[in-house]
């Protein structure tokens, strides 16, 4: 959770709620201050300190009383934490704990420095940046698609998948870190098997209700004729109805595909500066969500590649079986683009980009850390046997009969595994005592691999946690021997036992992981005709394009191969490895017939290892070439370079559903004419660099695609171009104008800016 939630919080629920003296103890943690507050829960600012005097910031969702006595509310936030604290991702926000203290019901989770996606885009008009960074979006999109990933495909202990759907993803709920991190926040809403299924969701007609405003964000819900108003949300549809799907919209039964579909209206929006569904009421922009005519991006932003036009074209396909089947396949289509259209993705340049927004936060965030400070320094001493926050069953368990015993499982050891302590399942006051003589007799498990990132479980119960981590409160006796198994992909698993045999007990289990030995591997190869196409084994891209070996792949387990190329249909396959063996498929790749408004560019070049650069894409593959572009009603410029010749570039107009062919295009050594036809052409030798290099920066009015020496850089503006001291050539290639080249040259460690004008 993030500052932002305080600056948006609404005055009627704060003003309904009265003051409290901070800071203060809240069982096992200390609440700060008052970050937000609604109409069922506060959010506060909390410190929590571990035994060995580790500090962590955190934020504590504490219910109102009113509500905590209402059980089917209590159902409902432990059905969310069950669901919440089985997730272990880097892009999703992080819960710790929920438990109970004085009757108050809460939630522990991570501290987010940062702001959500609402806050990031009314930033930027201040700082009067007018365009959302084509690279930034792509990597918050990247982001989300990599959270929501791990969260479709997550199992419960037995295998079986939970079929969480977060049906509320939109610009609130996506949150951006100063250091350039994405985290999907608040499942809140959340369906999963954790709770019981409508078994006639599927046959029911939707009608809308009344939706409520929060800030400028419309939110309700769509109500099926049968809803019970008994406060559950069984056979409601929950969210942001400008991020909705189109079977949300109608009230349908939803799964994963609902939530790669309001990704897509995100990257729609983000990369085009408009909003897709806005009408003039609800029912209005529920119309245009359902009627499933939207416009491309490109047609809005006509910057936007070919390439991410197709991407978020199929994200918003208002048939769900025409969508991505899997947020992976996304996450994989859009780092794709990045990789094709040499699009510089960076984490680091996000964060930047982040501080520049927010200096003015940034500051008031350190002074407000400074003021955290101070008042824990003035907190009373710590009570040596402080009130601990348990967690609490709201009703006796169902008979095994009346629930599925994975469901029992996944719940209890969710619960048992919370935070960083292990919590004692209590019910009744009588236990009270009792409790606390346990708390008092506890001990400390501290687990560190190398390499760090290696999965924990303990006694064969997979946890949420990762190495390093320090697990507190577990019991201690003669018999109390933990066994911790460490595993990490590509590495032969680690098992160690630790005894905590005494109250106060602290154990350190230190393992080196050791790599795992080839032979106990099983390994693919797979050839393409043409080559150069990518490949997916059960959902994860290998690195590098056919031919391609994929090695350490689990023997006797089922594979599914993804065989995926631009210009071709995919190719699928099933793979069953033996362990030492490596295995050979070879894939005919057919090819795909032209979409609406594509054309074919078909070329041959000398040398045949040139490359071709077209729009925005750059191809390798080698002459001949055929390649599928998006006709345009304007010429596109054809560059085509290689290292030690001088590039040409030409202009070509496509016809929808035609073929150009430019037949072949000779390139000449650098610095000489061009050669007659079939005369040799080699390569001058690379002159070794003389001192540190330059950087080049170029700018273009109107803009351009700059290549340096036959290698492309993108379009205008480029920010850097490192490059050795000495001569040269600059090509600046554009649509709306003649191609304009010009010769520089660098000095040893000199920045240059070039500007190509109109001509």
């Amino acid at each position: 959770m993030t500052d932002a939630a305080a600056r948006n919080a609404s005055p009627r629920a704060e003003g309904s709620i009265p003051s409290e003296p901070l800071p203060r103890r809240f069982g096992k943690y200390t609440l700060i201050r008052r970050m937000a507050a609604g109409g069922m829960a506060v959010l506060y600012l909390a410190l929590h300190r571990s035994f060995a005097g580790i500090e962590r910031l955190l934020v504590i969702k504490r219910i109102l009383p009113e509500y905590g006595r209402d059980q089917g509310y209590i159902e409902m936030l432990l059905k969310e934490a069950r669901i919440a604290m089985t997730f272990a991702h880097p892009n999703i926000v992080t819960v710790f704990d929920v438990g109970q203290v004085d009757g108050e019901y809460f939630i522990a989770m991570e501290h987010i420095h940062g702001e959500d996606l609402r806050a990031v885009v009314r930033a930027m008009k201040p700082k009067g940046v007018t365009e959302f960074p084509l690279e930034h979006a792509l990597a918050i999109g990247a982001g989300v698609a990599a959270g929501l990933a791990y969260a479709h495909e997550k199992k419960d202990l037995q295998g079986h998948a939970l079929g969480v759907v977060h049906r509320d993803i939109s610009p609130q709920n996506i949150v951006v870190t100063f250091t350039g991190d994405v985290k999907v926040v608040d499942f809140g809403i959340a369906k999963a098997r954790l709770s019981t299924p409508d078994p006639e969701a599927e046959h029911r007609t939707g009608s809308v209700r009344p939706a409520r405003v929060e800030g400028d964000t419309t939110s309700g819900s769509v109500r099926r004729p049968s809803d019970a108003g008994d406060g559950s949300d069984q056979g409601k549809v929950k969210g942001k109805i400008p991020y909705m799907s189109p079977e949300q919209a109608r009230g349908d039964d939803l799964d994963h595909r609902s939530d790669i579909f309001s990704l897509g209206i995100m990257l729609f929006e983000l990369c085009t500066g408009r909003r897709l569904f806005r009408g003039t009421s609800d029912a209005d922009t529920l119309a245009m969500i359902t009627a499933g005519q939207y416009p491309r991006a490109a047609e809005v932003n006509p910057r936007i590649g070919p390439e991410l036009d197709a991407v978020i074209t199929r994200a918003l396909a208002p048939d769900r079986e025409e969508r991505y089947q899997s947020a992976r396949e996304l996450h994989a289509d859009l780092e794709a683009v990045a990789r094709n259209e040499r699009i510089p993705m960076s984490t680091v340049a996000l964060g930047e980009w982040m501080k520049m927004l927010f200096a003015e936060q940034l500051v008031e965030h350190e002074a407000e850390l400074a003021d955290v400070q101070r008042a824990i320094g003035e907190l009373p001493p710590e009570d040596p046997s402080p009130p601990t926050a348990s967690v609490v069953p709201v009703a006796p368990p169902p008979p095994p009969t009346q629930r599925a015993p994975w469901v029992a499982l996944s719940g209890v050891l969710a619960a048992l595994l919370a935070g960083g302590a292990w919590a004692v399942w209590r019910s009744g006051r009588d236990n009270a005592d009792a409790r606390a003589s346990a708390e008092s007799r506890t001990g400390t498990l501290t687990v560190r691999s190398t390499p760090e990132g290696a999965h924990i479980f303990l006694d064969d119960a997979p946890t949420s946690f990762r190495t390093p981590h320090v697990f507190e409160g577990l019991g201690t006796g003669p018999s109390a021997r933990y066994r911790v198994r460490i595993t990490a992909e590509g590495y032969e698993p680690f098992t160690d036992e630790a005894l905590l045999a005494s109250a106060h007990t602290s154990r350190t289990i230190e393992a080196t992981l050791v790599r795992a030995r080839a032979a106990g591997f099983a390994v693919l190869e797979v050839t393409t005709t043409p080559p150069g196409a990518r490949v997916l084994v059960d959902g994860r891209e290998a690195q590098g394009t056919t031919p391609l070996t994929v090695p350490e792949l689990a023997p006797s387990v089922e594979h599914t191969v993804v065989v995926r190329s631009p210009d071709h249909r995919d190719e699928t396959f099933t793979f069953t490895g033996t362990a030492g063996r490596v295995e050979t498929r070879a894939i005919t790749l057919q090819e795909r017939p032209l979409a609406p408004g594509e054309a074919w560019l078909e070329l041959t070049t000398e040398p045949t290892t040139a490359r071709v650069h077209v729009g925005d894409r750059d191809y390798s593959t080698g002459s001949p070439y055929r390649i599928r572009v998006m006709a345009q009603a304007h010429s596109i410029p054809v560059t085509v370079m290689a290292p030690g010749f001088d590039g040409v570039t030409r202009a070509v107009r496509l016809t929808a559903g035609g073929t150009v062919n430019l037949r072949a295009v000779r390139l000449a050594p650098a610095g000489r004419a061009e050669p007659a036809p079939h005369t040799p052409t080699p390569r001058p030798p690379t002159p070794a660099p003389d001192g540190p290099p330059g950087h080049l920066r170029v700018g273009a009015n109107p803009w351009c695609n700059v290549t340096v020496d036959g290698h492309p850089y993108g379009q205008t503006p480029v920010a850097s171009i490192t490059l050795n001291p000495g001569s040269h050539r600059v090509v600046c290639a554009s649509p709306d104008a003649p191609t304009r080249t010009r010769s520089v040259t660098l000095s040893a460690g000199q920045s240059l800016t070039v500007v190509f004008g109109a001509q």
